[in-house]
């Protein structure tokens, strides 16, 4: 019998429609302190009802309990909060040897979310049994920390793994949701979109439908394209990092933002700074695009989604990649 794919997820008493982009909030790279991405996303709910922040920077934070509080208000308003291991950001800031999984879980305590990826090894055994364990063991733990919020883990392979891996991790844990991330799954888009096809068609074969999170996904055209091949959730910065054309889904540089200021009533709106301009402009973008992304699955019509709203160019590769008639 085959594997339907569902159009929502539940998460407790809530649920989170499918497929779904998450804005992530991070130290590394952006314009803005954590803590204002963070304000801003709660006061903006009606743009959107989801987002990331990184358990690293919640550590950091100058003002914990003001971060607390924009946490807390976000929930309460329906937005579903996701929090990430934090390991991308001690990173990038050269702090891997100072952040621990024991660090994560006392934020996992002081920042209620209702989701969180696991505390993931970037580094796994090459022995797929062992790198299994090891998922599973650490899934364990942070689940223990966690409650009532559902930990996510992350699998960390080459695209030619991560199918085999991806399917037993599942199996072990019996999560309903893993994540894999994107740069994992090859060079080019057109690469990545064949790893995540066949992670689909090997997650498919155990009888019950697992949610497929990329992670570090957030250009437009990806997301539709992943989504085209059996991906269900993602995350990414570029809704903070760039500006996005809302008639082409085509991403410019920020400092651009200025040409497509007329495409949304935020633009004109003196009050808000630049930044926040831009922001809202960006969460009004996407939010449209997913919600039209899932009209399109639920009635499988990913094809002319992609044929109407893509730049022909792409669509002639991602058309091939799917296997569509481009007639």
């Amino acid at each position: 019998m085959p594997v339907v794919r569902p159009t929502e997820l539940t998460i407790g008493a809530r649920s989170l429609p499918l497929p779904v982009y998450f804005p992530s909030i991070s130290s590394v790279k952006t314009a803005l302190y954590p803590q204002e991405y963070l304000q801003l996303l709660s006061s903006l709910g009606g743009l959107n009802s989801q987002f990331l922040v990184s358990a690293f920077d919640l550590a950091h934070v100058d003002q914990p309990q003001l971060a607390q509080q924009a946490l807390a208000s976000a929930r309460q308003a329906g937005i579903v909060t996701l929090m990430d291991s934090g390991n991308y950001e001690s990173f990038w800031k050269d702090a891997q040897a100072d952040w621990k999984q024991a660090d994560f879980h006392k934020m996992l305590a002081d920042f209620p979310c209702d989701l969180a990826f696991g505390f993931d090894e970037q580094q796994p055994p090459a022995n797929a049994d062992d790198h299994v364990a090891l998922i599973a063991e650490r899934w364990q733990a942070d689940q223990a920390a966690a409650g009532s919020c559902q930990i996510i883990p992350i699998v960390h392979a080459s695209a030619r793994e991560l199918p085999s891996l991806c399917a037993a991790v599942a199996v072990k844990t019996g999560v309903t949701m893993l994540a894999v991330p994107e740069r994992r799954l090859g060079d080019g888009v057109l690469e990545r979109a064949c790893a995540v096809k066949a992670i689909r068609a090997g997650l498919n074969e155990l009888g019950r439908y697992v949610v497929l999170h990329l992670l570090g996904t957030g250009n437009p055209i990806s997301i539709a394209l992943y989504s085209a091949m059996g991906a269900d959730s993602f995350d990414g910065l570029e809704w903070c990092q760039t500006v996005v054309d809302h008639e082409s889904g085509l991403l410019y540089h920020l400092s651009q933002a200025d040409f497509f200021a007329g495409q949304t009533a935020w633009g004109d709106d003196g009050k808000l700074s630049f930044q926040a301009r831009t922001l809202a402009h960006n969460l009004e973008f996407f939010a449209d695009w997913m919600r039209r992304l899932r009209d399109a699955v639920s009635q499988d019509r990913l094809s002319e989604f992609c044929r109407f709203n893509l730049p022909t160019r792409a669509f002639r590769y991602v058309a091939d990649a799917a296997g569509w008639s481009q007639s």
